[in-house]
């Protein structure tokens, strides 16, 4: 029974998440009548036909029904067409009326001394035949088009189509057998699926009274096709979630780059060790896709084996175990171990070197590392350890005497926690009639990445509450060391000039550019030595301050060095830039010219990304491949097409060397590309470089690939966290089984 419920919620969190940017997809569904068994509203002793034209009632391939019959059986009469036994109408006036576009006459086959008027409406329908009296005026039969059918009696139309053509009328829907309901209702009920699944909505509401009353208050034909059952609802969210599995696993076995994995490893609030899955890829038609895969229950401990494990048995389920190229991932020793083992399963001959190629690491991950080792200083890792598990056990008092040595932010956390653990202080605080709303630095939660920025920030804003509510609240005698340590005029100063610091942080999450946070790093570290240095001196106070403050600059800095440097184990990063059309190998010169030191890097990073193409894509891929017969026209000269790319990607520089030759006739797909000038872009411009290489990916294949498959990558596993936010979403506390 929990392996079902797990099922379930595993696919209404992938449903929810692959279903995110798409549209409606029409697919072939059973009838009405199959799923719900709903009688028709034609009379037992009436025969099936169509007497309508085509373009009103299209033809059913079904032998029962009488196609244009002369004579048929209605309502256990024998009825025969006006028309088969009319006089020809050629030499009298013509019928105008709307109701001979929507019907004919008939009559009785032994009296026909009276003619009824037949509705083509009601026929496709499968309404009641009216049957008005034909003859003596038309009012009758266009007060029944009119108010069945919403058609104007004057012109023919539909009246509801002339102002809103995409929707039905509500007037449609009272009737079951609408021919509009029937037509959507594959529509209506994926509508209903992703309201249940976007919306986090239980299954048990489809049978809740009140809900169910909504709905047949607007439409009460739905009283008959709404199920009555939870289960048919799960049963439905099952199909829709295998239908799109089917349709993922086909586009990424056909995509046009290898399939790059971001995973993660999360603990669900009813203590269920779950690892997510999602991949990065590049399409045929050239859009860079993001897809979840996954959600698994992770059995046994979170080692590299068992989360291989987990991970070899999706790709084998989706197909895809020799399409896979990176991975992105945190830090953790226990991913290393992880890729390193299934790029072992997936490919025996891949080298050890190759294997560490395709290891990418989190630079969200990274910057909070970064973070944390800036506001802990030295042991930040156990640091923010022995917080979580005091929060864990709800020891305040050993919180308390963790941040208290955490210098101006740490006094800042035991205030404005103290203030919002009561609510009678959070009343006292709100009678401080200054400044804004309470800052909402509560806790450090060690996945936000930009907490420590946001927190100060927001304290920042309400300065004066907080030091009115210091200097005026009377707590007990138990309290008053919290607000004794309140702060004091040059600790503000201290978390102002930390707020800007962390600005750098917030930054990198924003811009994905570690090397832009290392370089602020480096401004950082010789601004805090400064404060420092012997002019400081006679402030001893002061200097101590901004003592713990440059150990933890040069202890942050040592980190995010740590991670720079290990960004060289993959060439991938230095790919994406190297085959950008725009940038080329001369953005390294631009931006490493000027650092004697820096400017060795060019050369190994250009060697890296040449071997790289070398080993692992000339050509592999240029073989096999067919070319379209539209390709030379679509690479024809046209005006480009641009999206966002930052600002300083923008480069209008000719190549480095200008007595190389441009054209190499002899040279491969790589020489040929990287040797030639970079295309210039005006400051209105940028260039889509994933698009750009779509665009080549039958001519040069090889070099496409390589660079779509960098292309496709992600900054960051962030794509996890989101769908771990999801997930915490849907299991609330009376979901503790899911």
């Amino acid at each position: 029974m929990e392996a079902n419920a797990s099922l379930v919620a595993s696919a209404v969190l992938l449903l929810w998440q692959t279903c995110l940017n798409s549209q409606l997809t029409s697919y072939t569904m059973a009838t009405i009548s199959s799923y719900f068994g709903v009688p028709g509203s034609r009379s037992p002793d009436s025969d099936r036909v169509i007497l309508a034209p085509t373009h009103i009632s299209p033809r059913p391939n079904d032998a029962d029904v009488l196609i244009e019959p002369d004579e048929f059986k209605l309502n256990g009469k024998q009825y025969v067409r006006h028309s088969a036994v009319a006089k020809s109408q050629k030499h009298t006036k013509k019928r105008t009326s709307v109701v001979w576009h929507y019907g004919e006459d008939i009559q009785l086959k032994h009296d026909q001394t009276r003619r009824f008027w037949y509705c083509y409406l009601c026929e496709r329908q499968q309404r009641q035949q009216g049957l008005p009296i034909s003859g003596k005026g038309n009012s009758t039969a266009l007060d029944h088009l009119e108010s069945k059918h919403q058609i104007d009696r004057e012109t023919g139309e539909h009246k509801h189509l002339k102002s809103h053509p995409s929707q039905p009328s509500i007037v449609d829907f009272n009737s079951v057998s609408t021919l509009v309901f029937k037509r959507r209702f594959d529509e209506f009920k994926e509508l209903l699926i992703r309201w249940i699944v976007y919306c986090h909505i239980a299954f048990f509401q489809i049978e809740n009274l009140y809900f169910r009353e909504l709905l047949f208050y607007v439409f009460p034909g739905l009283a008959t096709l709404i199920p009555k059952a939870r289960l048919v609802i799960r049963r439905w969210i099952l199909e829709a979630f295998e239908a799109r599995k089917e349709r993922l696993r086909q586009e990424m076995q056909v995509a046009h780059s290898n399939i790059s994995i971001s995973f993660d490893i999360w603990t669900s609030p009813n203590y269920q060790a779950i690892l997510g899955c999602v991949a990065h890829f590049i399409n045929r038609s050239g859009k860079r896709r993001t897809a979840v895969l996954a959600l698994r229950e992770l059995v046994g401990e979170y080692s590299g084996e068992n989360m291989a494990e987990v991970l070899l048995h999706i790709f084998d389920d989706y197909g895809i175990k020799g399409r896979i190229g990176y991975f992105m991932a945190d830090n953790a020793s226990s991913n290393d171990s992880c890729i390193d083992l299934v790029l072992q399963a997936l490919y025996p001959n891949m080298s050890r070197k190759h294997r560490v190629r395709r290891r990418l690491r989190c630079l969200g991950h990274i910057v909070n590392l970064c973070a944390q080792a800036f506001i802990m200083g030295k042991g930040a890792t156990k640091t923010c350890k022995d917080l979580d598990s005091a929060y864990r056990e709800g020891d305040y008092a050993r919180i308390r005497e963790l941040w208290k040595k955490r210098g101006a932010i740490g006094r800042l956390h035991n205030i404005v926690r103290y203030i919002r653990a009561s609510p009678q202080r959070r009343q006292f605080f709100r009678s401080i009639e200054v400044g804004g709303d309470l800052a909402a630095f509560d806790r450090l939660e060690s996945t936000r990445w930009n907490s420590y920025f946001l927190s100060i920030g927001r304290a920042l804003n309400v300065k004066e509450r907080i030091q009115l509510f210091c200097n005026q609240y009377e707590p007990p005698q138990s309290d008053r060391d919290v607000l004794d340590q309140r702060l004091t005029p040059r600790q503000w100063d201290e978390l102002g000039h930390l707020h800007d610091q962390f600005e750098t942080f917030y930054e990198a999450t924003l811009m994905d550019e570690i090397h832009f946070a290392r370089r602020k790093f480096e401004q950082l570290a010789e601004d805090a030595l400064r404060r420092r240095g012997p002019n400081r001196q006679d402030k001893q106070n002061e200097y101590d301050d901004y003592n713990w403050l440059a150990v933890a600059v040069e202890v942050a800095w040592q980190k995010c060095e740590k991670y720079y440097n290990k960004a060289d184990e993959s060439p991938a990063y230095y790919a994406a830039i190297s085959l950008n059309p725009s940038l080329k190998n001369q953005w390294y010169h631009q931006v490493w010219n000027g650092n004697d030191d820096k400017r060795a890097w060019i050369q190994a990073v250009v060697g890296a990304v040449k071997e790289h193409w070398a080993e692992e894509y000339k050509g592999k891929f240029a073989d096999g491949e067919p070319v379209p017969p539209n390709v030379f026209k679509a690479l024809e000269p046209k005006e480009k097409s641009f999206t966002s790319v930052r600002n300083h990607k923008r480069l209008k520089l000719r190549h480095v060397d200008p007595q190389s030759d441009p054209v190499l006739s002899s040279a491969d797909h790589y020489d040929e590309f990287i040797t030639t000038d970079v295309i210039g872009l005006n400051d209105d411009e940028e260039l889509d470089p994933i698009q750009y290489w779509n665009e080549r990916y039958y001519l040069k294949t090889d070099l496409a690939r390589m660079a779509l498959d960098v292309l496709a990558l992600p900054p960051m596993s962030d794509e996890c966290e989101r769908l771990f936010s999801s997930a915490k979403l849907l299991l609330v506390d009376h979901r503790s089984r899911l």
